[in-house]
């Protein structure tokens, strides 16, 4: 139904409801209160005006006045006005409905603008989301394709070699080894893909048990054991005490950040990881000897693929780990911060909320 057929039909409906209050009030509730009679009326008037244009209420209101004015006003019967007060109430009846017409029809206007603002806002979010969603997608891609032509280059140069039978013994052992590296660095590669889909799905589950601080910092460390060889890694631990959390998750975040200080600092240049429990939370703190960050670079630092304005001509990496760090220990309402350190190097902490005992730790579920 087209706007003008709408409103003329509200129109009609206005004319009989206001007819059918007429008839009502004479015929069967002998009501001949014209302030009574007025109200109703202004009712009927005020319904209009919520429901349609202003010119439907506007003829209704004039309609409303004339029945007024010749079934309840005196002389009853005839379109004359004896009492000039009555002037005056029909003038007051007429600019009230007019006026409360006017706002009605004012609220309503700017109901349907902020309707429509709303909406404007949900496509423009809903586009904002799917730009987001592409630019994440491409980012995905090429970090992928960056980080695949290395150690695939890498494999098919070996694989290649290993087929020579001028290899010595010892040459045949450096292959190989390089084979299993770069296995271990796409394995890893994998993992981060998997590692993140989780993450986005909500499929990150904490399964608490007592283990050591030392424990954590181990495991951390075998998982990224390629990355660290030829570095010194300095553990500090100034707590023998039983904590509570998830073992795993917090090895796997402290091992991206392992991972970060092995890529962003000088080859041979020594690590330090410093665990202790304060106030509740174990905090493990992995300390470089790098260039330290950028202040530009600290608040984006664990956004997802981001490398750092300087990562091109410093280190590879799909700018994951990171961001797949804060996730997993946001799943046990852990926490990570980055900060530089004043005598050079940077300073990646992980804080976790933990239960404290003395005793024996639980096996360690991998």
């Amino acid at each position: 139904m087209t706007p003008q057929r709408s409103n003329s039909r509200h129109f009609v409906l206005a004319l009989v409801a206001i007819i059918a209050v007429t008839l009502v009030y004479l015929r069967w509730l002998d009501v001949t209160n014209s302030t009574i009679v007025a109200l109703t009326y202004l009712l009927v008037v005020l319904v209009v005006a919520a429901s349609s244009q202003l010119w439907v209420a506007v003829l209704t209101s004039c309609a409303a006045m004339a029945l007024l004015n010749f079934f309840f006003l005196p002389p009853i019967g005839t379109w004359a006005i004896a009492d000039p007060g009555n002037w005056v109430a029909l003038f007051a009846f007429l600019m009230v409905s007019l006026v409360g017409s006017r706002l009605s029809a004012a609220a309503r206007d700017r109901e349907a603008l902020a309707v429509e603002r709303a909406q404007l806002v949900e496509e423009r979010k809903s586009a904002d989301l799917a730009r987001q969603s592409e630019d994440l997608k491409s980012a995905l891609l090429n970090s992928i394709a960056h980080d695949l032509r290395t150690p695939l280059t890498a494999i098919r140069v070996a694989a290649s070699n290993l087929q020579g039978s001028w290899l010595t013994d010892d040459q045949r052992r450096e292959q190989s080894d390089l084979v299993l590296t770069e296995v271990g660095r796409l394995t890893r590669l994998f993992q981060n893909i998997l590692e993140m889909a989780r993450i986005d799905a909500g499929g990150i589950l904490a399964q608490q048990q007592w283990v050591q601080p030392s424990e954590i910092i181990e495991g951390a460390r075998s998982l990224v054991e390629h990355d660290l060889r030829g570095r010194s890694v300095e553990v500090q631990i100034e707590t023998d005490s039983l904590v509570r959390l998830d073992p795993r998750l917090t090895a796997s975040a402290l091992a991206h950040l392992l991972e970060n200080a092995a890529q962003y600092s000088r080859p041979g240049s020594p690590i330090t990881v410093r665990g202790r429990v304060v106030a509740g939370e174990l905090s493990i703190a992995v300390r470089d000897r790098g260039a330290g960050i950028a202040p530009s670079d600290l608040p984006k630092l664990f956004g997802r693929f981001y490398r750092g304005s300087d990562s091109k001509r410093r280190a590879s990496g799909t700018g994951m780990g990171l961001s797949i760090a804060s996730g997993l220990l946001a799943a046990e309402k852990g926490r990570v911060w980055a900060e530089n350190c004043a005598d050079g190097g940077a300073q990646f902490t992980i804080g976790v909320p933990v239960q404290v005992r003395t005793g024996a730790a639980e096996p360690v579920s991998t």
